[in-house]
Protein backbone atom coordinates (compact mmCIF):
# COMPACT_ATOMS: atom_id res chain seq x y z
CA UNK A 1 0.00 0.00 0.00
CA UNK A 2 1.33 3.79 -0.81
CA UNK A 3 2.34 5.38 1.93
CA UNK A 4 -0.28 7.98 1.65
CA UNK A 5 -3.33 5.76 0.94
CA UNK A 6 -1.52 4.30 4.15
CA UNK A 7 -1.92 7.20 6.15
CA UNK A 8 -5.65 7.68 4.93
CA UNK A 9 -6.73 4.53 6.08
CA UNK A 10 -4.78 5.13 9.75
CA UNK A 11 -6.79 8.14 9.74
CA UNK A 12 -10.43 7.04 8.19
CA UNK A 13 -10.96 4.07 10.39
CA UNK A 14 -9.72 5.86 13.56
CA UNK A 15 -12.85 6.89 15.51
CA UNK A 16 -11.36 10.65 16.25
CA UNK A 17 -7.81 8.92 16.26
CA UNK A 18 -8.14 6.63 18.93
CA UNK A 19 -8.41 3.30 17.22
CA UNK A 20 -5.51 4.23 15.00
CA UNK A 21 -3.37 3.07 17.68
CA UNK A 22 -4.15 -0.28 17.28
CA UNK A 23 -4.06 -0.23 13.21
CA UNK A 24 -0.87 -1.86 11.83
CA UNK A 25 1.72 0.56 11.23
CA UNK A 26 -0.40 3.60 12.59
CA UNK A 27 1.57 3.61 15.80
CA UNK A 28 2.67 6.58 17.41
CA UNK A 29 6.04 8.94 16.44
CA UNK A 30 7.50 11.85 17.95
CA UNK A 31 7.37 15.17 16.00
CA UNK A 32 8.85 18.23 16.81
CA UNK A 33 7.60 20.45 19.32
CA UNK A 34 4.58 22.86 17.96
CA UNK A 35 3.96 26.72 18.85
CA UNK A 36 0.39 27.33 20.09
CA UNK A 37 -1.73 26.95 23.04
CA UNK A 38 -3.51 23.36 23.45
CA UNK A 39 -7.21 23.42 23.25
CA UNK A 40 -8.05 21.25 26.28
CA UNK A 41 -10.46 18.38 25.33
CA UNK A 42 -9.52 18.28 21.86
CA UNK A 43 -9.02 16.42 19.14
CA UNK A 44 -8.06 15.93 15.89
CA UNK A 45 -9.25 17.31 11.95
CA UNK A 46 -9.70 21.07 13.21
CA UNK A 47 -12.54 23.44 11.73
CA UNK A 48 -12.78 26.81 12.63
CA UNK A 49 -16.25 29.15 11.70
CA UNK A 50 -17.55 32.65 12.61
CA UNK A 51 -21.10 32.81 13.68
CA UNK A 52 -22.42 35.59 11.15
CA UNK A 53 -25.57 35.63 12.84
CA UNK A 54 -25.66 34.33 15.64
CA UNK A 55 -27.65 36.71 18.15
CA UNK A 56 -26.11 39.14 20.52
CA UNK A 57 -23.89 38.34 22.64
CA UNK A 58 -22.73 35.88 20.11
CA UNK A 59 -22.69 37.59 17.15
CA UNK A 60 -19.38 37.07 15.24
CA UNK A 61 -18.23 34.94 18.02
CA UNK A 62 -15.93 32.03 16.46
CA UNK A 63 -16.60 28.60 16.63
CA UNK A 64 -14.01 25.44 16.53
CA UNK A 65 -14.43 21.57 15.85
CA UNK A 66 -12.17 19.13 16.23
CA UNK A 67 -13.44 15.51 15.88
CA UNK A 68 -16.78 16.04 16.90
CA UNK A 69 -16.16 18.20 19.56
CA UNK A 70 -16.81 21.70 19.40
CA UNK A 71 -15.53 24.60 21.10
CA UNK A 72 -16.57 28.31 21.39
CA UNK A 73 -14.48 31.83 21.34
CA UNK A 74 -15.61 34.99 22.69
CA UNK A 75 -12.31 37.06 22.10
CA UNK A 76 -11.32 36.48 18.68
CA UNK A 77 -9.29 32.95 19.16
CA UNK A 78 -7.47 34.19 22.07
CA UNK A 79 -9.27 32.09 24.01
CA UNK A 80 -12.08 28.82 24.06
CA UNK A 81 -14.62 27.39 25.47
CA UNK A 82 -15.42 23.52 25.27
CA UNK A 83 -19.51 23.17 24.18
CA UNK A 84 -20.39 19.12 23.70
CA UNK A 85 -20.30 16.88 21.52
CA UNK A 86 -22.25 16.59 18.76
CA UNK A 87 -24.90 13.56 19.09
CA UNK A 88 -24.81 10.39 16.57
CA UNK A 89 -27.84 9.56 15.60
CA UNK A 90 -29.44 5.70 16.18
CA UNK A 91 -27.81 2.85 14.50
CA UNK A 92 -24.85 5.00 13.15
CA UNK A 93 -21.01 5.16 13.99
CA UNK A 94 -19.06 8.15 13.46
CA UNK A 95 -15.95 7.22 11.13
CA UNK A 96 -13.96 10.64 10.83
CA UNK A 97 -13.44 13.54 8.67
CA UNK A 98 -16.16 15.77 9.91
CA UNK A 99 -16.89 19.68 9.42
CA UNK A 100 -19.11 22.12 10.88
CA UNK A 101 -20.88 25.16 8.57
CA UNK A 102 -23.08 27.79 8.65
CA UNK A 103 -25.44 29.06 6.55
CA UNK A 104 -25.16 32.13 5.24
CA UNK A 105 -28.64 32.50 3.91
CA UNK A 106 -31.64 30.64 4.22
CA UNK A 107 -31.89 27.26 2.42
CA UNK A 108 -35.35 25.61 2.52
CA UNK A 109 -37.13 25.74 5.76
CA UNK A 110 -33.43 26.63 7.12
CA UNK A 111 -32.76 30.00 8.50
CA UNK A 112 -29.03 32.02 7.65
CA UNK A 113 -27.26 31.06 10.72
CA UNK A 114 -28.58 27.08 10.76
CA UNK A 115 -24.80 25.44 11.58
CA UNK A 116 -24.67 21.94 9.54
CA UNK A 117 -22.55 18.94 10.94
CA UNK A 118 -21.47 16.41 8.14
CA UNK A 119 -19.03 13.93 8.48
CA UNK A 120 -18.34 9.65 7.84
CA UNK A 121 -20.48 7.31 9.26
CA UNK A 122 -21.15 3.61 9.03
CA UNK A 123 -24.97 3.56 9.04
CA UNK A 124 -26.38 0.36 8.68
CA UNK A 125 -23.60 -1.25 8.59
CA UNK A 126 -22.77 0.80 4.85
CA UNK A 127 -21.01 4.13 4.44
CA UNK A 128 -22.53 7.07 4.47
CA UNK A 129 -22.40 10.87 4.64
CA UNK A 130 -24.98 12.04 7.05
CA UNK A 131 -25.48 15.60 8.39
CA UNK A 132 -27.09 17.19 11.58
CA UNK A 133 -28.00 20.98 12.08
CA UNK A 134 -28.18 23.20 14.79
CA UNK A 135 -30.67 25.94 15.63
CA UNK A 136 -29.03 27.25 18.67
CA UNK A 137 -25.33 27.89 18.01
CA UNK A 138 -23.83 24.35 18.59
CA UNK A 139 -25.82 23.86 21.97
CA UNK A 140 -28.00 20.88 20.43
CA UNK A 141 -28.31 19.21 17.07
CA UNK A 142 -30.95 17.23 15.28
CA UNK A 143 -30.38 14.58 12.26
CA UNK A 144 -31.14 16.11 9.32
CA UNK A 145 -30.42 14.22 6.32
CA UNK A 146 -28.22 11.52 4.68
CA UNK A 147 -27.36 12.88 1.12
CA UNK A 148 -25.41 9.88 0.24
CA UNK A 149 -24.77 6.23 1.38
CA UNK A 150 -22.92 3.70 -0.75
CA UNK A 151 -19.61 1.52 -0.64
CA UNK A 152 -18.27 -1.85 2.01
CA UNK A 153 -16.00 -1.52 4.39
CA UNK A 154 -13.30 -1.31 1.71
CA UNK A 155 -15.10 1.80 -0.19
CA UNK A 156 -16.29 4.71 2.06
CA UNK A 157 -17.45 8.11 1.09
CA UNK A 158 -15.28 10.87 3.40
CA UNK A 159 -14.50 14.17 4.20
CA UNK A 160 -17.52 16.75 3.61
CA UNK A 161 -17.39 19.77 2.63
CA UNK A 162 -20.14 22.79 2.50
CA UNK A 163 -20.78 25.87 0.47
CA UNK A 164 -23.51 27.96 -1.03
CA UNK A 165 -23.70 27.79 -4.88
CA UNK A 166 -24.35 31.48 -6.58
CA UNK A 167 -27.58 30.19 -7.21
CA UNK A 168 -28.36 29.65 -4.13
CA UNK A 169 -28.45 25.82 -3.55
CA UNK A 170 -26.31 24.21 -1.08
CA UNK A 171 -23.21 22.23 -2.17
CA UNK A 172 -21.45 19.46 -0.67
CA UNK A 173 -18.11 17.98 -1.76
CA UNK A 174 -17.19 14.65 -0.88
CA UNK A 175 -14.03 12.51 -1.63
CA UNK A 176 -15.59 8.77 -3.03
CA UNK A 177 -14.50 5.66 -3.14
CA UNK A 178 -17.26 4.26 -4.16
CA UNK A 179 -17.35 4.15 -8.01
CA UNK A 180 -15.99 1.21 -9.95
CA UNK A 181 -13.69 3.93 -12.05
CA UNK A 182 -11.28 4.45 -10.16
CA UNK A 183 -9.77 4.32 -6.51
CA UNK A 184 -11.39 7.61 -5.67
CA UNK A 185 -12.76 10.79 -7.42
CA UNK A 186 -13.86 13.92 -5.94
CA UNK A 187 -18.13 14.29 -6.29
CA UNK A 188 -20.38 17.23 -5.20
CA UNK A 189 -24.37 16.82 -4.32
CA UNK A 190 -26.54 19.81 -3.80
CA UNK A 191 -30.04 20.95 -2.91
CA UNK A 192 -32.35 23.57 -2.26
CA UNK A 193 -34.01 22.57 1.21
CA UNK A 194 -30.90 20.39 3.04
CA UNK A 195 -33.32 17.24 2.83
CA UNK A 196 -33.84 16.02 -0.56
CA UNK A 197 -30.34 15.78 -2.56
CA UNK A 198 -29.54 15.82 -6.15
CA UNK A 199 -27.55 12.63 -8.07
CA UNK A 200 -23.68 12.91 -7.42
CA UNK A 201 -21.29 14.92 -10.31
CA UNK A 202 -18.01 14.47 -10.71
CA UNK A 203 -15.65 17.39 -9.75
CA UNK A 204 -12.21 15.84 -10.11
CA UNK A 205 -11.98 12.64 -11.17
CA UNK A 206 -8.31 11.61 -13.33
CA UNK A 207 -8.49 9.07 -16.13
CA UNK A 208 -5.79 7.67 -13.80
CA UNK A 209 -7.22 5.10 -11.98
CA UNK A 210 -5.36 4.56 -9.45
CA UNK A 211 -5.17 8.78 -8.73
CA UNK A 212 -7.18 9.83 -5.44
CA UNK A 213 -8.61 13.60 -5.50
CA UNK A 214 -9.99 14.16 -2.51
CA UNK A 215 -10.44 16.50 0.67
CA UNK A 216 -12.05 19.55 -0.48
CA UNK A 217 -12.07 22.81 1.07
CA UNK A 218 -13.61 25.47 -1.04
CA UNK A 219 -13.73 29.34 0.15
CA UNK A 220 -15.87 32.28 -1.75
CA UNK A 221 -13.69 34.87 -2.75
CA UNK A 222 -14.20 38.91 -3.12
CA UNK A 223 -15.26 38.73 -6.29
CA UNK A 224 -17.72 36.47 -5.88
CA UNK A 225 -15.84 33.12 -7.10
CA UNK A 226 -14.77 30.08 -5.78
CA UNK A 227 -11.58 28.83 -4.99
CA UNK A 228 -11.36 24.95 -4.34
CA UNK A 229 -7.91 23.03 -3.34
CA UNK A 230 -7.76 19.35 -3.01
CA UNK A 231 -4.79 16.79 -3.20
CA UNK A 232 -4.42 14.58 -5.46
CA UNK A 233 -2.81 10.82 -4.14
CA UNK A 234 -1.70 7.55 -5.81
CA UNK A 235 1.41 6.75 -7.73
CA UNK A 236 2.05 10.39 -9.75
CA UNK A 237 1.12 12.91 -7.60
CA UNK A 238 1.40 11.62 -4.05
CA UNK A 239 -0.90 13.79 -2.67
CA UNK A 240 0.36 16.56 -4.29
CA UNK A 241 -2.06 20.20 -3.58
CA UNK A 242 -3.81 21.21 -6.74
CA UNK A 243 -6.72 23.81 -6.94
CA UNK A 244 -9.49 24.84 -9.64
CA UNK A 245 -11.89 27.96 -9.36
CA UNK A 246 -15.57 28.08 -10.28
CA UNK A 247 -17.96 31.43 -11.27
CA UNK A 248 -20.77 29.41 -9.50
CA UNK A 249 -19.58 27.61 -7.24
CA UNK A 250 -20.63 23.83 -9.07
CA UNK A 251 -19.31 24.27 -12.17
CA UNK A 252 -15.25 23.72 -12.22
CA UNK A 253 -14.55 22.80 -15.18
CA UNK A 254 -13.82 19.18 -17.00
CA UNK A 255 -13.60 16.57 -14.16
CA UNK A 256 -10.88 15.11 -15.72
CA UNK A 257 -8.35 18.35 -15.50
CA UNK A 258 -6.81 17.95 -11.92
CA UNK A 259 -6.13 21.48 -11.87
CA UNK A 260 -3.38 23.43 -11.11
CA UNK A 261 -0.94 22.60 -8.52
CA UNK A 262 0.27 25.40 -5.90
CA UNK A 263 3.55 26.52 -5.54
CA UNK A 264 5.94 29.15 -4.85
CA UNK A 265 7.88 30.85 -7.37
CA UNK A 266 10.49 28.86 -5.84
CA UNK A 267 8.95 25.33 -6.96
CA UNK A 268 7.96 24.74 -2.84
CA UNK A 269 4.78 22.39 -2.67
CA UNK A 270 2.44 21.34 -0.25
CA UNK A 271 1.45 18.02 -0.13
CA UNK A 272 -1.59 16.05 1.85
CA UNK A 273 -4.30 17.67 3.52
CA UNK A 274 -5.01 21.09 2.41
CA UNK A 275 -7.27 23.70 3.86
CA UNK A 276 -7.55 27.31 2.15
CA UNK A 277 -9.53 30.43 3.21
CA UNK A 278 -9.61 34.53 1.92
CA UNK A 279 -8.17 35.71 4.93
CA UNK A 280 -9.20 39.52 3.88
CA UNK A 281 -12.82 38.72 1.89
CA UNK A 282 -10.28 41.37 -0.84
CA UNK A 283 -7.94 39.07 -1.79
CA UNK A 284 -5.58 37.66 0.45
CA UNK A 285 -5.81 33.92 -0.10
CA UNK A 286 -3.98 31.48 2.57
CA UNK A 287 -3.09 27.86 1.70
CA UNK A 288 -2.14 25.16 4.26
CA UNK A 289 -0.97 21.76 3.49
CA UNK A 290 0.60 18.73 5.55
CA UNK A 291 3.75 18.74 4.36
CA UNK A 292 6.29 20.84 2.65
CA UNK A 293 8.67 20.33 -0.07
CA UNK A 294 11.29 21.78 -2.19
CA UNK A 295 11.42 21.60 -6.07
CA UNK A 296 13.78 19.10 -5.59
CA UNK A 297 11.50 16.55 -4.04
CA UNK A 298 13.20 16.87 -1.27
CA UNK A 299 11.21 18.16 2.69
CA UNK A 300 11.89 21.82 3.04
CA UNK A 301 13.20 23.18 5.87
CA UNK A 302 10.61 25.40 6.54
CA UNK A 303 8.35 22.00 6.82
CA UNK A 304 5.65 22.63 9.15
CA UNK A 305 6.80 26.25 9.68
CA UNK A 306 5.03 28.08 6.69
CA UNK A 307 1.85 28.55 4.95
CA UNK A 308 1.26 30.00 1.81
CA UNK A 309 -0.29 33.63 0.59
CA UNK A 310 -1.77 34.53 -2.54
CA UNK A 311 -3.20 38.15 -3.53
CA UNK A 312 -3.98 37.34 -7.18
CA UNK A 313 -7.24 35.42 -5.77
CA UNK A 314 -9.40 35.94 -8.57
CA UNK A 315 -7.35 33.73 -11.32
CA UNK A 316 -6.82 30.08 -11.14
CA UNK A 317 -2.91 30.44 -11.36
CA UNK A 318 -0.98 32.95 -9.58
CA UNK A 319 2.73 32.81 -7.53
CA UNK A 320 2.51 31.87 -3.81
CA UNK A 321 4.35 33.06 -1.32
CA UNK A 322 5.24 31.95 2.32
CA UNK A 323 4.39 33.47 5.32
CA UNK A 324 4.97 32.08 8.86
CA UNK A 325 2.34 29.94 10.49
CA UNK A 326 0.46 30.70 13.72
CA UNK A 327 0.81 26.96 14.37
CA UNK A 328 4.23 25.42 13.57
CA UNK A 329 4.51 21.61 13.62
CA UNK A 330 8.19 21.66 11.60
CA UNK A 331 7.85 17.98 12.17
CA UNK A 332 4.70 16.93 9.85
CA UNK A 333 4.98 13.65 8.70
CA UNK A 334 2.18 11.70 6.76
CA UNK A 335 0.21 10.94 9.43
CA UNK A 336 -3.12 11.16 10.54
CA UNK A 337 -2.24 13.73 12.99
CA UNK A 338 0.88 16.22 12.40
CA UNK A 339 -0.53 19.39 10.88
CA UNK A 340 -3.21 16.77 8.98
CA UNK A 341 -5.90 19.35 7.24
CA UNK A 342 -5.53 22.23 9.34
CA UNK A 343 -8.08 25.11 9.89
CA UNK A 344 -7.40 28.93 9.66
CA UNK A 345 -9.76 31.66 10.19
CA UNK A 346 -8.71 35.58 10.27
CA UNK A 347 -9.16 37.50 13.37
CA UNK A 348 -8.51 41.21 15.29
CA UNK A 349 -5.06 41.13 14.76
CA UNK A 350 -4.03 38.84 12.04
CA UNK A 351 -4.71 35.45 11.22
CA UNK A 352 -5.83 32.21 13.37
CA UNK A 353 -4.66 28.62 13.17
CA UNK A 354 -6.05 25.29 14.42
CA UNK A 355 -3.51 22.33 13.82
CA UNK A 356 -3.12 19.30 15.67
CA UNK A 357 -0.09 16.86 16.53
CA UNK A 358 1.24 14.99 19.20
CA UNK A 359 0.89 15.68 22.98
CA UNK A 360 3.69 14.70 25.31
CA UNK A 361 1.32 11.01 25.74
CA UNK A 362 1.14 10.43 22.01
CA UNK A 363 -2.24 11.36 21.65
CA UNK A 364 -3.49 13.56 19.02
CA UNK A 365 -4.84 16.89 19.98
CA UNK A 366 -4.97 20.71 18.86
CA UNK A 367 -3.43 23.82 19.20
CA UNK A 368 -4.20 27.45 18.28
CA UNK A 369 -2.50 30.71 17.95
CA UNK A 370 -2.94 33.97 16.32
CA UNK A 371 0.04 35.79 14.10
CA UNK A 372 -0.28 39.14 12.08
CA UNK A 373 -0.29 38.44 8.74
Amino acid sequence: MKAAQHARRCSRWSLLGALALFLPGCGLSAVSARTGTHLDNSTLYPRLIRLHHAPAPLANTILAKTGNRLFRSLDEGRSFTYLGAVPTVGGSEERCCSTVYELPHAVGALPAGTLLYAGSFFSGGIPAIEISASSDEGLTWQYLATPIRAGDDSHGLWEPEFTVARDGSLVMFVSDETDACCSQKLVALRSRDGVAWSAKADVVASNLATERPGMAIVSVLGDGSYFLSYEVCGPVRHCQVYSRTSKDGWTFGAAGDLGTRAETAAGQYFEHAPANIDASGAGELVLVGQVLYEKDGTVSASNGRVLFLRQNTSASTGTWKTIPAPVQVPGAYDNYCPNYSSALMPVTGGLLELASDYDADHECTSYFAIAPM
